[in-house]
């Protein structure tokens, strides 16, 4: 009877019920918490960390054998807390190992991000150039595009625009060793200029030159800043002259230089540094600007910008020509600049000259602008796309 009562004084103290019932009620919050963060919290159609559109509530209609796996996938992308538990994983992936949690992005040396593009390290690195046959592509669907807007008395200025890894290759890291200098960008203007008269402007010398006065592209954003887009602006303005009669006796709008301190921009965004990572925002405000955005588009431009539909702006001026841009983003940062040369200008998000736009605007010139990782893809010429809207008609 003494031992049994020795045990039970030394035997350990049993835990308080409430305890035990906390601890469960912790675990049971924990696994349910993302899911009412996700059905309380409004969603949102964009990943800021991702750069990428998230997938939409699907419907159950005619595809309904895969409404399971497309319902899983919504799910995956609006659970609750994703986006910050991406956000600090990365921050601990980059503050503490150094290591990129994401191939959309390439960690620099001193504090310069590049974005991970596969074109866009391959052309860096010069393991994918342009074939032989893909140069003699674009030069024929370029030409066509020139000889079939100059029978509509429209000039063809196409655009070449560098990616950030071309120039500012100094930051990029040792661990992509480049094994050529042979980029498509200088294949494509080369081949051009000795086998074509096709008039192209390629930006990197007038890049380069601003990059000796300043940093023309920004450190945690995969594109050029303002006073790299006003050095390529004035450069398609001087070729712009030679090209329209109307703008030969126009000059360039000035702009006013500052520099301004932000949280870090999308590539940042991407590993959750916006607000560690900083960004010296250089740029170029027009001086007495004149454009506006056209009446037609004021009241849906955000949407517009949202959605890529084509934007207009101009200024007042019958005096002025017209124009279209068929385009990518590294446009935006060009409008505030360009807009200011013409009475109408149609900025158009597309890679190739869409024949139905230019036959409404009637443009005295069109500007075709090309980022040098979007070489790789395979042009659309305007026959052909005319092949295609007429049997869309049958």
């Amino acid at each position: 009877m003494e031992s049994a009562q020795t045990d039970i004084r030394d035997s350990p103290r049993a835990e308080p019920r409430w305890a035990n019932v906390t601890t469960v009620a912790l675990f049971l919050l924990t696994l349910w918490l993302p899911l009412i963060t996700s059905t309380f919290i409004g969603h949102t159609e964009i990943s800021e960390t991702e750069q990428r559109f998230l997938a939409p509530l699907p419907s159950f209609g005619p595809d309904w054998a895969s409404f399971p796996r497309r319902l899983e996938t919504y799910y995956d992308d609006h659970l609750g807390l994703r986006s910050a538990l991406i956000r600090h994983q990365a921050l601990i992936d980059v503050g503490v190992f150094g290591v990129s949690p994401t191939e959309k992005l390439v960690i620099g040396k001193r504090g310069w991000l590049f974005f991970g593009d596969p074109n866009a390290i391959a052309h860096y690195r010069g393991i994918a150039p342009l074939t032989q046959a893909e140069l003699d592509t674009w030069t024929r669907i370029l030409e066509e595009r020139r000889d079939w807007l100059n029978e509509r008395g429209a000039a063809f200025l196409l655009v070449l625009v560098p990616d950030k890894h071309l120039m500012y290759p100094e930051y990029m890291p040792d661990g992509l060793p480049r094994i050529s200098e042979v980029h498509p960008l200088d294949q494509l203007a080369d081949y051009l200029a000795l086998h074509s008269d096709v008039e192209v402007l390629d930006l990197r010398e007038a890049l380069l030159a601003a990059k000796e006065q300043d940093r023309v592209y920004h450190r945690t954003d995969s594109h050029w800043n303002e006073l790299g887009a006003y050095a390529a602006y004035r450069a398609i303005h001087e070729r712009l002259r030679s090209l329209v009669p109307a703008l030969a006796d126009v000059e360039p709008i000035g702009v006013e230089r500052s520099r301004r301190d932000e949280p870090g921009m999308g590539l940042a965004r991407i590993v959750g540094r916006a607000a560690i990572q900083h960004e010296e925002v250089l740029s170029a405000t027009p001086v007495d600007p004149r454009s506006r955005i056209k009446p037609e588009h004021r009241a849906t431009y955000a949407e517009r910008v949202r959605t890529l539909a084509p934007i207009a702006h101009g200024v007042d001026d019958d005096a002025l020509p017209r124009a279209i841009m068929f385009r990518d983003s590294f446009a935006n940062a060009l409008i505030p600049y360009l807009s200011e040369d013409f009475q109408r200008i149609l900025y158009v998000w597309n890679r190739d000259v869409d024949p139905r736009i230019v036959r409404v605007e009637q443009p005295d010139v069109v500007i075709q602008q090309i980022l040098g990782r979007f070489l790789g893809r395979q042009p659309v010429g305007i026959s052909e796309q005319r092949g295609v809207q007429h049997r869309a008609k049958r």
